[in-house]
């Protein structure tokens, strides 16, 4: 047999030329057997570049995994890095079949024409995995650049549970009033001439309301309370042809309401 670096002869079954030192991969795969390519490729789906530093090239597989890494982190708040961070991943996994090829013995591996060359069930799998692979790319990559939600929206879709025309009560003449229901819910509201306000403490929350009534007709209110759900608060206007206008905070989100 010939060394495949210098050319030269060297004797059957040899693990290194005794010419120019260059490793006789088959048959050095023979003493210390052939890396698993299932193993490998599992392993870099899971921790990409990993299977890379499995099949032999440590500091490629070492480079890749760390880069994957600082992208994924940084990708939590950055799209493009979670962008480039997932193509790290998916090269990782076509670079550790290669790499395990090459560990294996061939010297210029070919996914595309090794798939041709399958057997049609494996073919077909084979395939199946790939396309798998390629829709779990494109997806992260699509959801990285999507928001996660609309800060701004009407309020019948975002905060039904919290009407403000039923908590905002303005009067133009001094009153003080309070009720009691059996269920054990207390309701208490007064208002000084254009300033009103109002109380609320029941089973599902408290809230407290303030208002002001403007010349023109127009209403500004403020209202924090409690919930089973957390705290809020609104502030809004209510224009003299009805209109109200104004935000909530709730859950650590900033809703702008409009009808």
């Amino acid at each position: 047999m010939f060394c495949e670096k210098c050319g030269k002869e060297i004797p059957d079954g040899a693990t290194f030329c005794s010419h120019c030192g260059e490793p006789i991969k088959n048959n050095v795969n023979k003493v210390t057997g052939e890396k698993n390519m299932i193993l490998a490729l599992i392993i870099s789906f899971v921790l990409p570049g990993l299977g890379i530093f499995y099949a032999g090239n440590r500091k490629k597989g070492l480079i890749l995994f760390v880069l994957g890494l600082i992208f994924s982190l940084i990708g939590r708040s950055v799209p493009i890095f979670a962008a480039i961070g997932l193509i790290i991943w998916a090269y990782a996994l076509y670079d550790t079949y290669n790499e395990i090829k090459i560990a294996n013995g061939e010297s210029n591996p070919n996914l595309i024409e090794d798939i041709k060359g399958f057997p049609t069930p494996k073919k077909i799998g084979s395939i199946v995995v790939i396309a798998f692979i390629f829709l779990l790319l494109i997806g992260g990559i699509v959801g990285a650049f999507t928001p996660n939600s609309d800060t701004s929206s009407n309020i019948d879709d975002e905060i039904d549970d919290i009407d403000a025309s039923d908590d905002i009560e303005a009067t133009s003449s001094s009153s003080s009033a309070s009720s009691s229901s059996g269920s054990g819910d207390s309701y208490s509201s007064s208002s000084d001439g254009y300033d009103t306000h109002s109380h609320y403490d029941g089973e599902y929350g408290s809230s407290d309301t303030y208002g002001t009534v403007n010349d023109d007709g127009s209403v500004d209110a403020h209202q924090t309370g409690h919930t089973d759900y957390g705290d809020y608060q609104i502030d809004s206007h209510m224009d003299s042809d009805g209109n109200i206008h104004g935000t909530v905070e709730m859950g650590g989100k900033t809703y702008h309401v409009s009808s």
